[in-house]
């Protein structure tokens, strides 16, 4: 099964509710499957964002498997919130050159570039997107919004929102952690 093929079938599985349908057919229309999870660092490659998206799936569910606490929460919460938590990224990068030198020489590489259209953040324009297709759950919006916990640029500035997440939504700490687990341990780093 490809990581498409494996995508599509634990989506369709466990998100269900009104709106999915159009949300996948979105998806599908967009650069979801082939898009970078990043420009330099984790999943800096065509299709880093759909195996970071699995990858954060996979830990958040063995994570919550091992606490035994998988039932405090729906299948579809947990795949909405890990597969769809960096839907932000969809149609956010294209590719562009850069010069670097290898063996002595300068050679024109390509590389993925930031092509932000919408600035409005990391977390809350993932929420954003899927609320225009699905209904979310308390427990989905706070743990997609804090899923960058100390990386949040509100918290560069002081802000404490991240740690009121933290405090009222376990959730939130969980995807932090598998997504953390996907980015720094399982994935290529550029």
């Amino acid at each position: 099964m490809t990581d498409r093929e494996r995508f599509i079938d634990i989506y369709t599985k466990n998100i269900t509710r009104e709106g999915s349908d159009k949300l996948l057919e979105w998806l599908e229309g967009s650069d979801f499957f082939t898009a970078p999870a990043s420009t330099r660092y984790h999943g800096a490659e065509e299709g880093g964002l759909l195996r970071h998206s699995l990858g954060v799936y996979d830990c958040l569910t063995a994570l919550l498997d091992m606490r035994g606490e998988r039932s405090k929460w729906s299948e579809e919460t947990i795949a909405v919130s890990a597969l769809l938590h960096d839907i932000c990224k969809v149609n956010f990068y294209r590719i562009g050159y850069r010069n670097v030198k290898e063996n002595g020489g300068w050679v024109r590489k390509e590389v993925y570039e930031i092509d932000e259209k919408f600035p409005c953040g990391h977390g809350e324009k993932s929420v954003i997107i899927l609320q225009n297709f699905i209904r979310l759950t308390p427990d989905e919006i706070l743990s997609i919004r804090g899923h960058m916990g100390g990386f949040d640029t509100s918290v560069k500035g002081g802000d404490f929102m991240i740690s009121r997440i933290f405090e009222r939504c376990p959730l939130a700490v969980l995807l932090h952690m598998a997504d953390m687990e996907a980015s720094y341990l399982d994935e290529e780093r550029a």
